[in-house]
């Protein structure tokens, strides 16, 4: 078993492999807020997880606290966080100041692809990980499973392993390097394998990336930000919007009066809401919305109203999915969503005061479709791989695209 040599965060430096007194006393202390303000905040805390069996892991990760660095009592904490079971309820690593190699993961089809990297390493894109020093990317990417935050069952399980994989610290607390600075990585180009030595950063500049984003169809009409904007095909009667991040009920309001107007001005008949990579906000501004949309005449209610979903949708994102599904009567199209669509949602959250590591919790009980199903399922299933990626190829909207027509 290899162990970390230091642990970064905000206010800890650490230069040797042990903790001080001081340092477990201060553990100590979070671990008992941890527990204290969890029971006290969540709606239901012991939903998946017992109450006992709860304590006893504190107790024990209490009880390790001087054998462990700093490195692997984070990644305890985040496996402790998991096990609570719902993706609101999570270690985010917000106020962590965490290094990450220069590369962005995205699991597609079983495997994890490079979709983004430095300039320095665009010959990385589009490159299959094969190993981290010599561990296997499978091996890695169950630790990682059974850690990461925001994941509520495989599909979102799949986002935030990715998102998480290149972080130094966590790499080395659960053992896969042990120099939180360097580590050798293993990927298939092509037919091609490619050892890379890496170096970890606090700040990775993303300036080399692939995608399958392509709007060339639908010209933005009008745009409140390059997140939340809509377009039109060019006789105008195929909407476009992309709603991927969340804004203020008032700012909606406003974007979807000036839809609403330019819907019923062009007669336009189709539309397409697109919810992939949405981690979620508030859903009533999606209801804000559909509110007004709903006063459109000139859609297509019975066969025209598209919504595009992902693994990435996520919280108030996959809960307004499921409304638009019912009260937009959309077809869902694309991939299932990372949320469950009855779920402990409406996150809280709360510092701990030693480490300033904040942890988040669910407030609300909710209730979107089948209680049994562990996602939103689209009408239309369609994957995306790393040669859509590669050839800047959106296969869920292109099917939107053939479907009205409009190719």
């Amino acid at each position: 078993m290899r162990f970390p040599l230091l642990f970064l965060l905000s206010i800890f430096s650490l230069n040797c492999y042990g903790l001080t007194n001081l340092e477990i006393k201060n553990w100590q202390d979070d671990l008992d807020v941890y527990s204290q303000r969890l029971t006290e905040k969540h709606i239901d805390l012991y939903h998946t997880i017992s109450k006992q069996a709860f304590n006893k892991k504190i107790m024990h990760l209490k009880s390790t606290l001087a054998t462990l660095t700093n490195n692997q009592i984070l990644v305890q904490l985040m496996k402790l966080t998991h096990s609570i079971g719902d993706g609101h309820t999570s270690l985010p690593l917000w106020g962590a100041n965490l290094k990450s190699f220069p590369i962005q993961l995205k699991m597609m089809q079983g495997k994890l692809y490079v979709i983004k990297t430095t300039k320095d390493f665009k010959h990385l894109l589009g490159a299959k990980l094969e190993t981290i020093d010599g561990i296997q990317a499978e091996e890695i990417y169950l630790l990682f499973s059974q850690l990461t935050p925001f994941s509520e069952n495989k599909y979102s399980t799949q986002v935030r392993a990715a998102e998480y994989i290149p972080k130094a610290e966590l790499l080395n607390g659960l053992g896969i390097i042990n120099d939180t600075d360097h580590a050798w990585f293993t990927f298939k180009v092509g037919e091609k394998r490619v050892k890379q030595q890496l170096k970890s950063h606090h700040s990775n500049e993303y300036n080399a990336y692939l995608s399958i984003e392509n709007y060339s169809l639908f010209p933005v009409e009008e745009k409140l930000n390059d997140n939340l904007w809509f377009g039109a095909s060019k006789n105008k009667k195929i909407i476009y919007v992309k709603f991927r991040r969340y804004t203020s009920i008032s700012n909606m309001g406003s974007l979807a009066e000036d839809l609403l107007s330019f819907i019923n001005e062009q007669a336009s008949e189709k539309l397409i809401i697109d919810l992939r990579e949405n981690y979620g906000g508030n859903f009533f501004v999606g209801l804000k919305l559909a509110e007004l949309l709903v006063l459109a005449d000139s859609i297509d209610w019975k066969s025209g109203v598209y919504v595009l979903i992902d693994h990435a949708t996520f919280s108030a994102a996959m809960s307004n999915a499921a409304q638009f599904s019912q009260l937009l009567n959309a077809k869902l199209v694309g991939e299932p969503t990372g949320a469950k669509p009855s779920g402990y949602q409406d996150m809280g959250q709360f510092t701990l005061p030693n480490s300033t590591l904040g942890v988040t919790y669910s407030k609300r009980l909710y209730h979107f479709g089948n209680d049994k199903n562990d996602a939103l399922y689209p009408d239309v299933a369609i994957e995306v791989s790393i040669d859509d990626y590669l050839s800047n190829n959106d296969p869920q909207l292109q099917w939107i695209i053939h479907d009205v027509g409009l190719n």
